[in-house]
């Protein structure tokens, strides 16, 4: 199962809209994704036309107050199919904030969560992909170590550029100080608009920082909210846009990285 974890320390970038499009362009070629909620927004559920709820909490406290290990029958009471074939989600709620505050109460270590994937890892899913908090303080921490690689999704502003250096940064504490094997996969632009001054400015600061790694850029587009609003991946809203063609060509990319 190759777990890969979307980050930016900055909020707004377009990391859920990645992640479900992302999902199931990997899920219409025969992959079985499971995305998995971190963020306390819940937005990956109503992106994808499903309630939130408090499952994503209940997975993580599961080890405080059991002694037995999470099993694969206990994982699929949480894990809830979408419309798309081979596309599932474990759905997050407000309830995860009040879960990563107790983890920190705790003093988990930074290899929780990737503790607990070997039931997830069961069920036979391909890929598990991660949509992060925006701010430190833990899961974030967690989930990129549990990850195999990190995509960071970078909106084309200063702002955005901030929560990059940020979250590179951590990276390499986890690689200097926890070992963490896993390795950037690349950065994504989103919100390109190649008329405005400043996109074209933070694309070629982008690229000059992470030299052949920063994926084709995800254009502004109107149809993409249209989208998120309406609860549908861009596949099942436009299959022949041109953001539909982007995300699937960020798919394949990702699923020929190793």
């Amino acid at each position: 199962m190759k777990v890969i974890v979307f980050a930016n320390q900055k909020g707004g970038t377009g990391k859920t809209t990645t992640v479900i499009n992302v999902g199931d362009a990997l899920a219409h070629i025969g992959k079985k994704v499971l995305i998995l909620d971190l963020d306390p927004q819940g937005h990956a559920a109503i992106s994808l036309n499903l309630d939130t709820e408090p499952c994503v909490a209940n997975w993580l406290l599961h080890p405080i107050f059991n002694a037995s290990p999470i099993t694969p029958e206990i994982m699929n009471q949480w894990i809830r199919p979408t419309r798309r074939e081979n596309l599932f989600l474990l759905p997050g709620s407000q309830m995860t904030a009040k879960a990563q505050r107790l983890l920190t109460i705790e003093e988990k270590p930074i290899n929780y969560i990737k503790d607990q994937l070997p039931a997830i890892r069961r069920l036979g899913f391909d890929y598990l992909l991660f949509d992060t908090p925006p701010s430190t303080g833990g899961l974030q921490e967690m989930a990129s170590w549990a990850a195999n690689m990190a995509v960071i999704v970078s909106s084309l502003d200063y702002l955005s550029a901030d929560g990059v250096s940020g979250f590179v940064e951590m990276l390499k504490v986890l690689q200097s100080e926890k070992q963490w094997r896993g390795k950037l996969a690349g950065v994504l632009p989103t919100f390109y608009d190649e008329q405005t001054r400043t996109t074209r400015e933070q694309m070629a600061n982008l690229q000059a920082a992470f030299p052949g790694q920063v994926f084709t850029p995800i254009h502004r587009a109107t149809v993409l909210r249209e989208a998120s609003a309406e609860g549908l991946t861009i596949f099942e809203k436009d299959i022949k846009s041109r953001s539909a063609f982007e995300y699937e060509d960020l798919a394949r990319r990702l699923s020929r990285l190793e």
